[in-house]
């Protein structure tokens, strides 16, 4: 879009709406829009454009050629013809120097984002009427007015609006009066130096001469100067009063009403710091207030003040000025500003140190390095002490903190030096904050230097808002900046030693440190380090197998549980593992992994979980079980399913778990009605239930605790189980928790308690067993591991029957039941009755060449657990092989014997014998 034919078109569009020179809009059209963004003219429609030039020509042509105009208003479309995507600022003024950084600085400081600026400056003539008759030249012409147009990011409220108006409004107040009194201002400057100069009753003339050759480089483009007061010590009738000196006012302190000491105020009120401040000190006071400048700069103002001494020596008054040091000052070395120069000369002649010696440059070049507002307003005395402080450290590794308190009350200047390598930007923010809580600062600014040497230096200034600086004890201070300012490693030793002890913590935090990457030193809290570092070295001291850890957050809005897998040779697969902590009931948050910088590959698979609440783990509670059941899971010692949320809510370990999941999986071969997860679900819907079912089944089988009132207690945990079933509101969880009931009361005998035994077995009188169909056999063992699962049947008390291997892992009781019923008919001439037994595998090999050997552990398992649960171990006789004799209760036999089998499992029969001393 060509601005010409756009300044054309708008002098148009103005011409047909009212009576207006066309020229004159399209001159201030191509002026408002010689600077204009390109993209701004490319993405915005000419009518917008066209519109927003319209409504500022009508601003500017109605505004006081020398007012100081402001709006704030958000434009619409049906009101303006233009519509940006949040409010407008626009300021019409006459021009002059801080207008357009000090408007910005108000409008951002209030927190408003400028997503555009316009500031076009036009030569700007207007008639008699005031109204504009020409544009002319801006460099020629002789009165030049600022156009301001800021577009901000949204929209403000009319409480907003009106707010920033009235501060953008003092704002140009404050930026007219700085420059209309500039001059004056400067010619003040002499008017110090006159006090200075007649201030020899009171100061030796070395400071005099110093105080007067640092006025005149103010003067040298060294200082902005704003605001100019003096003030005067009077007699009353009260006793000596201080009173600003009426009409003495320039720039921004033009208002001598709105000064504290428009009125006297009596020195006795005056707190003491603020009293000596009058009454004595140095010839010229160099500090910063606590405001902060609305002109050019949104930084403190500087305050340079000047004591006026009377014939007698006594201070009668001050003169005083604020402004702003220039870039200029702050570059310029110390040797060439007065009174910083003549500071570090006495700090030199008090060390006694010569030029060009090690340590006179040192002091040099550490007095260069601290800010130039810190040293104007400290007393030499304490710039030496610190400096000679940093010296000293700059030789040894050490923190240390230094302290200055303002004067007039007004701030705290905090040094802290360290070693280079401890600084970090995490660092600063937290001595930040201390500093600030600790002295109830309103801000804080902060400066660093980190110069030539070993060390690092932090410059902090507290800001204090009520002029009251609290009493704070130095030394605790230090002590917390020496916590907050360990190192990584120093805080983990220190924490490890508290811990472990000093010995094991101290050789641990050693060992260990060292082989974390920086991510993860960066992001892990050191409490949950030494979790960490206990675990690995349980990894490296064991066998091989992952260690697990937990430990919980401490703070923040949403803490987790850190649940931990430490691995030696590398990363575990996320799919063995994720599986099992949903299985338990944890919700997994997130993973960090943590591969050690070590040559074993030790991998550390970080989970921060909660529970089904969204809650921490409470880890007193269930904390030991749960690490103990992921332990076994990945070790392959025990299964992972649904079941295993009751570790979390059932008070149960996984051994009992074992016992639950293998009645729940033997009802389901005997009835099929529920899916094993739907049988979970109502033992975890029921976890004290499902306690007591489990409580009850050691009751009956734990022969630790078998006695005389065992029956007793049998009843009462019978009794409690069948009143808590009265309170299950579903049918189907009734069955189920009825069901696995009754299957622990038709339980005969269990190898549960045998330090021995490779899998679990029980053994059923079949005819107790609930939904058992019929005819029941007499007696019936189910064998239950993680890598089979049998069930042998027997009709009768003397039976003979055969053990297959079975296919159909669902359904194989059915083919057994079948199988048992044809060896009754079959054996009745033989022995009474059959039996029959079979097992299948629950984890077949994937190699198929592997299948005879994987059968042949299986039948080893199955017929060990068969054995595991027989009464009276008599002596048999193996009929012949592949047979097996078993001795069973009330001195009756049961007979066991291979299918068709090779001599492999003939061999396997006989060892089994042999094992038994059968013969």
């Amino acid at each position: 879009m060509a601005v010409e034919g756009l300044c054309e078109r708008i002098a148009k569009l103005r011409a047909e709406r009212v009576d207006a020179d066309p020229a004159v809009l399209a001159e201030f059209s191509r002026r408002y829009l010689n600077r204009v963004p390109l993209d701004y003219l490319t993405g915005t429609t000419a009518d917008e454009i066209a519109a927003q030039v319209l409504s500022v020509y009508d601003y500017t042509n109605a505004h006081d050629a020398d007012g100081m105009d402001v709006r704030v208003f958000t434009p619409t479309m049906d009101q303006y013809g233009y519509e940006p995507g949040g409010s407008v600022v626009e300021v019409v003024c006459p021009d002059m120097a801080f207008l357009i950084d000090s408007v910005i600085n108000e409008i951002q400081g209030r927190g408003h984002t400028i997503e555009r600026v316009f500031h076009p400056v036009l030569g700007i003539q207007r008639g008699v009427d005031g109204d504009i008759v020409a544009i002319l030249p801006t460099r020629t012409a002789p009165n030049r007015e600022s156009l301001q147009h800021y577009e901000l990011a949204r929209k403000l409220t009319d409480d907003e609006a009106e707010q920033l108006t009235k501060q953008l409004g003092i704002v140009l107040r404050d930026v007219r009066r700085a420059v209309v009194d500039f001059e004056p201002m400067q010619g003040a400057v002499y008017r110090m130096i006159k006090a200075v100069k007649e201030s020899s009753a009171r100061y030796d003339q070395a400071e005099i001469t110093e105080a007067v050759a640092y006025l005149e480089w103010l003067l040298d483009n060294n200082f902005v100067f704003l605001g100019y007061r003096e003030y005067k010590i009077v007699d009353t009738p009260k006793g000596r009063a201080v009173v600003a000196v009426p009409e003495s006012g320039l720039g921004i302190l033009t208002d001598t009403g709105q000064s504290a000491f428009s009125e006297p105020v009596l020195l006795d009120d005056l707190n003491p710091e603020l009293r000596a401040r009058y009454e004595s000190g140095n010839l010229v006071v160099i500090t910063k207030t606590n405001g902060l400048s609305r002109v050019h700069r949104r930084s403190k103002l500087d305050y340079i003040g000047v004591r006026r001494v009377g014939p007698d020596g006594q201070v009668v008054g001050e003169v005083r000025m604020l402004g702003l040091f220039t870039s200029k000052a702050y570059m310029a070395p110390v040797s060439q500003i007065p009174i910083l120069r003549s500071k570090l000369n006495q700090i030199l002649e008090a060390e006694d140190t010569m030029e060009g010696s090690h340590y006179y440059k040192e002091l040099v070049q550490l007095f260069e390095s601290f800010p130039k507002d810190e040293l104007f307003a400290t007393p030499t005395d304490d710039i030496r002490r610190s400096m000679v402080g940093l010296v000293e450290l700059q030789e040894r590794e050490q923190v240390r903190l230094f302290l200055r308190r303002d004067l007039l009350q007004r701030s705290v200047s905090l040094l802290v030096v360290m070693p280079r390598d401890r600084f970090n930007a995490p660092i600063r923010r937290k001595l930040q904050d201390l500093f600030m809580e600790r002295f109830g600062g309103s801000s804080v600014d902060y400066r660093l230097a980190l110069g030539e040497t070993d060390t690092a230096r932090l410059h902090f200034t507290v800001w204090i808002s009520d002029r009251q600086i609290p009493a704070v004890d130095v030394e605790e201070l230090e002590l917390e900046v020496l916590d907050i300012t360990k190192t990584w490693d120093e805080r983990i030793t220190e924490l490890a030693s508290d811990r472990l002890g000093e010995r094991k913590g101290h050789m641990l935090a050693e060992h260990w440190t060292g082989e974390f990457p920086d991510y993860y030193r960066n992001s892990m809290e050191p409490e949950l380090v030494i979790g960490d570092i206990v675990r690995l070295q349980e990894l490296a001291d064991g066998s091989g197998e992952p260690v697990v850890g937990l430990q919980n957050e401490v703070g923040g809005s949403h803490p987790l549980s850190r649940l931990a897998v430490y691995k030696a040779d590398g990363k575990m697969m996320l799919s063995d593992i994720m599986p099992t902590l949903e299985a338990l009931g944890l919700r997994v948050v997130e993973e960090v992994p943590t591969r050690l910088v070590s040559d074993e590959d030790v991998v550390i698979h970080d989970f921060g979980v909660v529970d089904a609440a969204g809650r921490q783990i409470n880890l007193g509670a269930c904390g030991d079980r749960l690490i103990e059941t992921v332990s076994a899971v990945l070790d392959d010692d025990t299964e992972s399913d649904s079941l295993n949320r009751l570790i979390l809510v059932g008070d149960l370990t996984y051994h009992q778990l074992e016992i639950l999941r293998a009645y729940r999986t033997y009802w389901r071969r005997v009835r099929l009605a529920f899916a094993a997860d739907y049988v979970n679900d109502a033992l975890v819907a029921h976890p004290t239930i499902a306690r007591d079912l489990v409580d009850l089944f050691e009751q009956r089988f734990d022969p630790a605790r078998q006695g005389p009132d065992a029956e007793v207690e049998e009843k009462e945990i019978t009794a409690r189980i069948l009143a808590g079933l009265d309170a299950v509101e579903s049918l189907d969880e009734d069955r189920i928790l009825r069901a696995i009931l009754g299957l622990i009361q038709a339980t005969v005998r269990t190898n549960a308690y045998r330090p021995d035994r490779g899998s679990l077995a029980f053994k059923f009188r079949s005819a107790d067993v609930p939904g058992m169909p019929k005819p029941a056999p007499l007696f019936e063992i189910f064998v239950y591991h993680r890598d089979v699962e049998g069930l042998h049947l027997r009709g009768g008390r003397v039976a003979r029957g055969g053990i297959r291997w079975s296919t159909r892992r669902e359904d194989y009781r059915t083919e057994v039941l079948g199988l048992m019923k044809a060896q009754m008919t079959k054996n009745a001439v033989i022995v009474p009755t059959g039996s029959k037994g079979g097992f299948v595998l629950r984890r077949p090999p994937i190699d198929p060449a592997r299948m005879p050997e994987a059968v042949l552990a299986a039948y080893t398992t199955f017929i060990s657990g068969l054995l595991d649960v027989t009464d009276n171990l008599v002596s048999g006789s193996v009929i012949h092989p592949p047979d097996v004799v078993i001795g069973d209760e009330d001195d009756t036999y049961l007979v066991v014997a291979a299918d068709k089998g090779t001599a492999t499992f003939s061999d396997t029969a006989n060892a089994i014998a042999a094992r038994y001393r059968f013969w």
